[in-house]
């Protein structure tokens, strides 16, 4: 359905049926925590394919305009915004008016993380666990200080997308997405998952190591999150001019000795491919921190190169690049645009 075609009781009916028919055909129902790009993303597969998507955000303006449209999935190589697949889902301010549900995925910044699970603690059981979708580290042990660590999965996913307003979001790169138990094991639950996921159009891969492949990812994004901010450029653009490479290689080794020393099995075998590949994928994506930055928001870089660097200290491993970001990056978060006047 494309948005515009139809009045609001079309979209009303239209959306009643879905729900109907998600009912009969036994999908599940899946409780979303954070509206942002991501959530919205896994959003907008997960209700096309077919399963009931109860999203929640503290964001009054982007619940408003869930409950009207639900969300908007832009095409990635879609120039016209207009052009977009309306995807209905049930959008709440907060958990407590879910009773229950089957899967909760918690998708918010690094930043929320403690308030979403105690947002929905009382949903988590033996046969409703909740996967942690989070780029950062520390978020694992917040969501343990709430939720008893056997019913708790980890994940990261290497899709993207960019959020344009409202409930709208463009996909970025179709990358894969890893989730896995925290003991490496294989599990009924977690096949189950991997396969709705993957019936969605979600590529999903399930991950024996998947502390090891979430520190890949954080020290990847540890060196392309930051530099996008501060250059203000997409994804792509920093691997067009060599010093902007040779910096995330900086970022890259750093963060590898950091690893090492704490005997994490980074699993990928050579993090700058990963990062070449991450940023082929996402070319045209705004990374999350340049988005928050441009959106006067907190961004993550205390869950991302703020984590390498308190792991350093504590290690005695030395990071005077991962350093200088947070720095900018905390300076970005406090001056807004323009010259400042002494």
């Amino acid at each position: 359905m494309l948005v515009g075609e139809t009045g609001s009781k079309d979209r009303r009916n239209r959306r009643m049926f879905r729900r109907a028919n998600m009912r009969e055909g036994g999908g599940m129902k899946i409780v979303i925590v954070g509206g942002g790009a991501i959530g919205r993303l896994f959003g907008s597969f997960l209700g096309k394919g077919g399963h009931e998507v109860n999203l929640i955000d503290i964001n009054q303006d982007i619940v408003g305009a869930m409950q009207g449209e639900g969300i908007g999935l832009m095409a990635q190589d879609e120039q016209d915004r207009d052009i977009i697949i309306s995807v209905p889902v049930t959008a709440l301010h907060n958990g407590s008016r879910v009773e229950s549900c089957d899967l909760v995925l918690v998708v918010v910044k690094s930043q929320a993380t403690l308030a979403a699970a105690r947002s929905v603690a009382h949903l988590v059981t033996d046969t409703c666990p909740v996967l942690c979708i989070q780029t950062g580290l520390g978020n694992l042990e917040s969501v343990q200080t709430v939720i008893p660590p056997q019913h708790i999965l980890l994940g990261l996913t290497f899709m993207s997308g960019t959020a344009l307003g409202d409930s709208r979001v463009r996909q970025g790169g179709i990358g894969t997405t890893y989730i896995g138990e925290l003991n490496g094991n294989f599990t009924p639950r977690l096949e189950k998952i991997a396969a709705i996921f993957n019936d969605c159009g979600i590529v999903t891969r399930m991950a024996h190591r998947i502390m090891g492949r979430l520190w890949a990812k954080v020290i990847v994004n540890s060196a392309i999150n930051p530099l996008s901010a501060i250059l203000k450029v997409p994804n792509g653009c920093l691997t067009s001019r060599e010093e902007s490479i040779m910096l995330m290689k900086t970022l890259l080794d750093e963060g590898r000795r950091v690893a090492e020393a704490i005997s994490i099995d980074l699993v990928c075998e050579d993090l700058y491919q990963l990062l070449l590949d991450t940023c082929r994928q996402s070319a045209n994506n705004l990374s999350s921190m340049l988005q928050d930055i441009l959106n006067d928001r907190t961004t993550e870089i205390d869950a991302q190169n703020g984590a390498i660097c308190r792991y350093a200290e504590l290690n005695g491993v030395a990071v005077p690049t991962h350093q200088a970001i947070v720095q900018l990056i905390k300076l970005l978060e406090k001056w807004k645009p323009g010259i400042e006047h002494v």
